[in-house]
């Protein structure tokens, strides 16, 4: 019943509340995530005009495409558009990168309307004119390297339509990366809805990346005073997924001032290392199959890597960050089979390694697709997909994690456990011996002393009439002594060092027990049989079964006189249940309630047998107890697992 309920608890505890836990935090997430929008309908320029006169744009967000009039090379003021003849003309669609630009897009909306344009900021340094009047610095932008300042952050720009057109120009420069500027994802729409929009973006951002942020403190601390390499890498994992969310990081992690350049540094860093991480759990979580072979020379590459990336000149940083996705994709396609084939010789697999297995397969595929779409869509390349699913898969990893240390824990406790009932049974039955080899001196004493005696009165030829009482004491004495030899080898039938739990058949422990067992049972003209009924193995050490069988064998025979004595032993479910019954006296209803209680006697014995008897079973997981007591005898039962 014991092992039944402690199943439950477990099933309980380590699987129902766990996953409880995980749908209710990822619909938690879910919620969160659902605040932000992602999906808008569009409005596109023509030929440099956006027409939302009869778009409904009080009621939802829309996406304004970014097919702005651009002029390639030049940073061109309001003034120079004011006269329609002599306006320059826009570069072509293809000639869009360069280290200067300005875009110009002009809007027709309804008149004396309010409206609020958000993205994030051209990358490297934008400077924003609406309707001929600067409103919006970020850097520095000019035409001298040396003068320009690189900054991005997110924007939020009012608009007012007044007689119902708008004219928006943005200039850039842009001296840090080969590519040029790019006007980043634009949302439009009224001043209530794009708060809404930014409340939801920002809610998503701050929880993600803070909670990131806080669950690798979390980690370090456990990893550190655990030595747990697995929350180690769960902590490096929750840092990188953490910056690689690019609004959190510029708008509430960073100040105004920080440094683009830096920042851009430790962006591309983070993005370079996030599969590696991913490559580098498996071996966190399986050291055994990826082996300090593997591990080192993965981890020197990727040290080289990040150390490129604060040497080399930042236009070629995205470079190194594909170097840094080919790498993991050969080191998986080496890994991977290395893995199957290992699990394929165990042929097993736990559910906590089940569930690291797929977390890690499934947090792989998604940062494989991130990697691959980030040029195709502004929300990965600010947001990314992996900070929301990694909450979850963190969540997964670190219960994994959690219920593997829970089972050492409690393999070492019932370890310790052991060895204290094994230390106590040594201690027990040393104290047992010195007990008996203080009693053994008085019957020898006896035995030595009228021996010589009679030896020196056969020598003079002459016995005296006390000679036959006195070789009927030697005879009662050696009986005595005889008694007390049987006793100490049922009791302390070798002294237990270690004990190594293996196969043991039960054929062989009840012939044992009775060849060293039947001598004392013929001292009171007991008979003593025995009767296997079963033919499965147990799972156990013999020598302690063996001194348990002796042990209740000859504290039957005590009790017994001119009786039988039986031992069997037959198939009970997972265990094999071992009775030893006789025909003797019975015990007491007030003493039955102490016999199994240490040093408890109620005929003059040293109370240790029953006692040592008991926590021996349950060492081995089985269970010792009276069955039943009367005039016609007394039956012990006492259960031991099977061999699995």
């Amino acid at each position: 019943m014991s092992v039944s309920r402690n199943k439950k608890r477990g099933v309980l505890f380590g699987v129902i509340l766990p996953m409880v836990v995980i749908i209710g935090i990822g619909a938690f997430f879910v919620g969160v995530r659902r605040r932000m929008i992602t999906s808008m309908p569009e409005v596109r320029a023509v030929d440099g005009v956006v027409d939302i006169r009869e778009v409904p744009i009080e009621k939802e967000v829309y996406h304004l495409v970014n097919n702005w009039d651009f002029f390639k090379g030049k940073l061109y003021y309001p003034e120079d558009f004011r006269d329609a003849a002599n306006a320059p003309s826009p570069s072509a669609d293809n000639e869009r990168d360069d280290h200067l630009g300005t875009y110009r897009v002009r809007i027709l909306a309804k008149p004396d309307t309010y409206l609020m344009l958000a993205s994030f900021s051209i990358d490297y340094s934008m400077r924003i004119f609406v309707n001929g009047t600067e409103v919006r610095n970020i850097g520095y932008v000019s035409e001298d390297p040396a003068e320009a300042k690189h900054g991005a952050r997110y924007l939020q720009l009012p608009l007012y339509t007044g007689d119902g057109e708008i004219e928006i120009i943005y200039q850039y420069c842009n001296y840090m990366h080969k590519d040029g500027g790019f006007i980043q994802a634009t949302t439009i729409s009224s001043p209530q809805n794009i708060d809404e929009y930014i409340r939801g973006m920002t809610l998503y951002s701050l929880f993600t990346g803070c909670g990131l942020l806080f669950m690798a403190f979390y980690f370090l601390v456990y990893a550190v005073y655990q030595k747990s390499h697995e929350y180690g890498v769960l902590a490096l994992c929750c840092v990188l997924i953490a910056f690689r969310n690019a609004y959190f990081v510029y708008d509430y992690l960073f100040s105004a001032d920080f440094p683009l350049i830096l920042h851009y540094r430790l962006f591309i860093l983070t993005v370079s290392l996030l599969p590696a991480v991913v490559v580098i759990l498996p071996a966190a979580f399986f050291p055994k199959i990826i082996g300090k072979k593997t591990v080192i020379p993965f981890v020197g590459t990727y040290v080289v890597l990040g150390v490129l990336h604060f040497a080399l000149d930042t236009t070629q940083l995205v470079a190194l960050c594909h170097i840094s996705y080919y790498f993991c994709i050969a080191c998986a396609v080496i890994l991977i089979p290395r893995f199957l084939w290992y699990h394929f010789k165990r042929k097993r697999l736990h559910g906590s390694e089940l569930l690291t297995v797929l977390v890690v397969f499934a947090l792989f595929l998604l940062m494989l697709w991130e990697g691959i779409n980030t040029n195709n869509s502004s929300i990965i390349a600010h947001f990314g997909v992996t900070p929301f699913a990694m909450l979850l898969c963190i969540l997964g990893l670190s219960i994994s994690t959690s219920r593997k240390i829970r089972i050492q824990a409690e393999l070492l406790a019932e370890e310790q456990k052991k060895n204290e009932v094994l230390g106590q049974i040594n201690l027990m039955n040393r104290d047992f011996l010195q007990t008996v080899a203080h009693e053994l001196r008085t019957p020898l004493s006896v035995i030595s002393g009228y021996a010589q005696l009679t030896e020196l009165q056969l020598q003079k030829g002459k016995l005296s009439p006390q000679a036959p009482e006195r070789l009927l004491t030697i005879r009662s004495e050696a009986d005595r002594l005889g008694a007390m030899v049987a006793n100490l080898m049922a009791y302390t039938y070798g002294e237990v060092k270690e004990a190594e739990l293996h196969m043991v058949d039960p054929k062989d422990l009840l012939h044992n027990a009775k060849l060293i067992a039947e001598p004392v049972c013929e001292k009171k003209s007991n008979r003593l049989e025995i009767s296997c009924e079963t033919d499965c193995m147990l799972h156990g050490n013999f020598e302690l079964l063996l001194q348990v069988l002796i042990n209740m064998i000859v504290n039957a025979s005590r009790h017994t006189d001119a009786g039988l004595i039986t031992v069997s032993v037959r198939d009970d479910g997972d265990f094999a249940a071992f009775a030893v019954s006789d025909t003797g006296t019975g015990i007491s209803e007030e003493t039955a309630a102490h016999i199994f209680e240490r040093g408890y006697s109620a005929d003059g014995g040293n109370g240790l047998g029953l006692a040592i008897c008991m926590e021996t079973v349950r060492m081995h997981g089985g269970d010792l107890k009276l069955t039943s007591t009367g005039p016609d005898g007394t039956t012990f039962t006492f259960t031991i697992p099977k061999e699995k």
